[in-house]
């Protein structure tokens, strides 16, 4: 009796892994999806290590972890933290009018450099503490790709395994580096406003753009926290990774060809069963049940509704005013509504808005979304209409993602002006069935979806603790070269032969030619 207690205590350690989860704070949506990777391998049982060096100091006073208990913290030094101030205060309101263009984002990425650099710097000055996580000895390390600083780290702790992921839906340079092809002719950048369906000239910037970036932009040299203190190969780092996760879904995104190595686990953020069972309280079931109709406005928490211009408050209030007999629950963070909607009943502001719980209620119509990841996620399993306005960086990408199931209609924040067209999209998206078919259609897929989010990256993320790294699974196409990859040479050859065959044809045709004469009249002459 006593051995078979032991056996059922052993057993599942036994199968257990050590997982370090590297998440620098600073940023609400990228620190959620790895929150969730977290609490995702701590609920199957692993040892999980959530390491969170605090960059924006209001990230570290959030619990984004739930089932997680070992989160280890560290200060920032004071330049870290300016560098997250600066982040956090950054001019990004003027993207409610401003275009958020290529060049808006070179400053933002030497940005990121800089603060990543500074990260390393206060890793290596803290290694006690690194010497304490080295002890756990971790058999998988998962973080954000871009944060580079994850290689000295990974170096130090001497981690072979690990597995770099993007809380984005497409990042090139990721997939790139582990030899999954890109098409630029069909599949829209992370930052595009174009859609898979892009004209010569979209298809020619949508190629050029990454060339572009890594050419004007400086990479940063992360160096090894130990002697000699080398330069760390991170292109080559990359490759050796056992999986990338990416935070895409083939049923939302745009299709494109991938390998074994790209594991799509968007929508792992999003537990559907518990979504669909949340009841909102008192209070907003008493709103919802005020009209037939009721549409959710809310712009995320990056950018508020409040800091929106003047005349697009006063058109969209306009707007809601013709609907009388629709609800508008208005996430707004500001006490200054009297300016723009007094009077005008129909409109529930609001500071904060249990989003999930509203989305999962039947009662809920529509809703008015700016098309952040989280989101788009959240309304596409929910299955939801959707009018979606982007205001910036993947944003836009997200929203042409989304139209292309025929469920949400897309309007650009420079129309927010216009009551007449918000007004006009507005009525479609609420009164035209289709739009709500689609989005149910689309929610039926996501949640009988052949394998679910939650098991691709629990079942990968074992499999990498357990086999390591995995190089059957690099493709030699990502050694090849430009020529060879694209068979250049290929062409070359067989047009060579083309015209060798060609060439030596019309010389033996011409020499032909050129004897028929002399034969025809030798014919005569012997005839004669």
């Amino acid at each position: 009796m006593k051995l078979l207690f032991l056996l059922f205590i052993v057993f599942p350690l036994s199968f257990s892994y050590n997982y370090l989860i590297f998440c620098p704070l600073f940023g609400h949506s990228h620190t959620t999806f790895f929150a969730k990777i977290a609490d995702t391998l701590t609920d199957a049982g692993h040892n999980v290590t959530f390491f969170t060096p605090t960059i924006i100091r209001k990230f570290a006073k959030m619990n984004y972890v739930k089932s997680t208990k070992h989160v280890v913290h560290l200060e920032p030094s004071e330049k870290l933290e300016r560098y997250g101030s600066f982040l956090e205060n950054n001019d990004i309101l003027r993207f409610w009018t401003d275009d958020a263009s290529m060049s808006e984002l070179f400053p933002m990425i030497e940005l990121f450099n800089s603060m990543f650099l500074e990260q390393a710097a206060v890793l290596g000055k803290n290694l006690e503490l690194l010497d304490e996580l080295k002890a756990l000895k971790f058999d998988v390390m998962i973080y954000e790709s871009f944060v580079e600083c994850a290689y000295p780290l990974l170096d130090y702790l001497e981690i072979k395994t690990f597995i770099p992921s993007t809380s984005i839906a497409y990042d090139p340079n990721l997939l790139e580096s582990i030899g999954e092809p890109r098409m630029p002719s069909a599949v829209p950048l992370p930052m595009s406003k174009f859609t898979d369906k892009m004209s010569l000239i979209e298809r020619t910037l949508n190629a050029i753009a990454p060339p572009i970036f890594n050419f004007f932009l400086s990479k940063p040299e992360f160096k090894s926290f130990r002697p000699p203190y080398s330069k760390i190969d991170i292109p080559s780092q990359e490759s050796l990774s056992s999986f990338v996760f990416t935070n895409s879904n083939p049923y939302l995104d745009y299709p494109r060809p991938t390998i074994e190595k790209n594991v799509q686990i968007g929508g792992i953020s999003v537990d559907f069963e518990k979504l669909k069972s949340q009841k909102v309280n008192k209070e907003w079931d008493e709103i919802l049940n005020l009209r037939p109709k009721t549409v959710l406005v809310s712009f995320g928490s990056v950018m508020f509704s409040k800091d929106m211009p003047m005349e697009n408050k006063l058109a969209l209030a306009k707007v809601m005013k013709q609907f009388p007999e629709v609800t508008f629950i208005w996430k707004y963070e500001s006490n200054d509504t009297d300016s723009f909607a007094k009077g005008i009943e129909n409109i529930h502001f609001s500071n904060w808005v249990p989003q999930t719980a509203l989305l999962a209620d039947s009662r809920l119509s529509a809703f008015f979304t700016h098309a952040g990841l989280g989101s788009i996620n959240e309304v596409s399993y929910l299955g939801k209409p959707a009018l979606v306005c982007p205001l910036f960086a993947d944003q836009m990408r997200n929203a042409k993602m989304l139209v292309r199931h025929n469920g949400s209609i897309e309007v650009s924040k420079y129309e927010l002006h216009d009551a007449k067209k918000i007004e006009e999209v507005l009525r479609k998206l609420l009164f035209d069935d289709s739009y709500r078919i689609a989005s149910e259609n689309l929610a039926r897929q996501l949640a009988n979806q052949p394998v679910k989010p939650k098991e691709l990256l629990l079942r990968h993320a074992e499999f990498a603790a357990q086999f390591g790294r995995l190089p059957s699974l690099d493709p030699y196409s990502r050694q090849m070269s430009f020529i060879s990859y694209f068979l250049l040479d290929v062409a070359a050859t067989v047009l060579f032969i083309v015209l060798l065959i060609t060439s030596i044809t019309f010389r033996i045709t011409k020499l032909l030619i050129n004897c028929l004469p002399f034969t025809l009249s030798s014919v005569k002459q012997k005839n004669n």
